[in-house]
């Protein structure tokens, strides 16, 4: 049975999903991955619990070869639970697909396996989403509350934007390394954010690679999970962001532009302005924190926990549980 939203539907809340990832590490696109009880993805998960927490339509950026299999995941498993206003739609994720000024700098893209990072996902979706919006991955699984945070954030500041964080050792794969943006949080409000790769348990206890060296991380450190609220002004600093990106890096085979990258580069320069200035008047990026626990696939060897995971949460909330 559909769910009534609690906003004006004449007013858009997006979800976009980023789900143009080739899951190299996982061995094929996790996007698609069966991983709950009834068959469920975690997008589609993720598409039924923005939903019910007021969000209007959902974007997916994606791959082209991946639109029949979703068209079909919305047309037979997630319509039917949506009220007929709820949309979606689809835009691809092309490594030509740059701000005027970066495709200049750029000759042909034959060094390129694939596109530039979670930024460059977000700003191939400028022309579907109007207002404020939601951010995440498509193989990932966050809660109900989460989307109910981005929701009533969005809502009553929306000058701002927000994270959604969930504590490090919370997020974590017993099967191998994993990358987190590593937060720095004072009273509610995002000061840093940076990203850290590789990150693993270790005897010593956590450790990943910043900065180009192995460092030492705190257990309870919070992380973005790509669990992000922004208004539409976010598409104008990605824009000059990718242009220094591609500047500096575009010639090379792997480098990424990193949306946490962004946001911090982002709060350093308004920072630096405010000081110039004198000003007082700065955007905050306020940071809430998930009531449920966070997890995702990275690896093959993730399916059978993610699997057991998802199947004790949902059966929880099909029974009135609180977590």
């Amino acid at each position: 049975m559909a769910v009534e939203l609690i906003r004006d539907e004449s007013t858009p809340l997006t979800l976009v999903i980023m789900a143009a990832g080739l899951g190299s590490r996982f061995g094929g696109d996790k996007q698609l991955a069966s991983l709950g009880p009834n068959g469920e993805t975690m997008l589609e998960l993720s598409t039924l619990s923005a939903y019910q927490a007021g969000f209007t339509q959902v974007v997916l950026v994606i791959r082209p070869e991946l639109e029949p299999q979703l068209e079909r995941l919305f047309e037979e498993r997630i319509k039917p639970k949506v009220s007929s206003s709820f949309k979606y739609g689809f835009c691809y994720q092309r490594m030509s697909d740059l701000p005027d000024a970066a495709l200049a700098k750029v000759q042909n893209f034959n060094h390129r396996l694939k596109p530039w990072g979670t930024a460059h996902a977000l700003w191939t979706a400028r022309h579907q989403v109007q207002g404020q919006m939601a951010v995440i991955n498509a193989d990932d699984y966050y809660g109900d509350s989460a989307f109910k945070l981005l929701a009533k954030g969005l809502i009553s500041e929306s000058d701002d934007w927000m994270l959604v964080a969930y504590p490090l050792s919370l997020t974590l794969s017993d099967h191998g390394g994993v990358n987190r943006g590593v937060c720095q949080v004072e009273q509610g409000i995002l000061k840093g954010v940076a990203e850290w790769t590789d990150i693993r348990r270790e005897h010593q206890g956590l450790t990943g690679e910043f900065d180009g060296t192995r460092r030492e991380l705190n257990s309870t450190s919070p992380v973005s999970m790509t669990c992000w609220g922004f208004s539409a002004d976010i598409f104008s600093v990605i824009e000059s962001e990718l242009n220094l990106f591609i500047l500096e890096h575009g010639l090379e085979a792997k480098s990424e532009c990193y949306l946490p990258s962004v946001v911090q580069q982002h709060m350093d320069t308004t920072h630096h302005q405010d000081v110039e200035s004198d000003s007082k008047a700065k955007k905050q990026i306020r940071v809430a924190t998930a009531q449920e626990p966070w997890f995702g696939v990275t690896y093959p060897q993730d399916v059978a926990w993610v699997k057991e995971k998802l199947s004790g949460v949902l059966h929880n909330k099909r029974n009135g549980v609180i977590e």
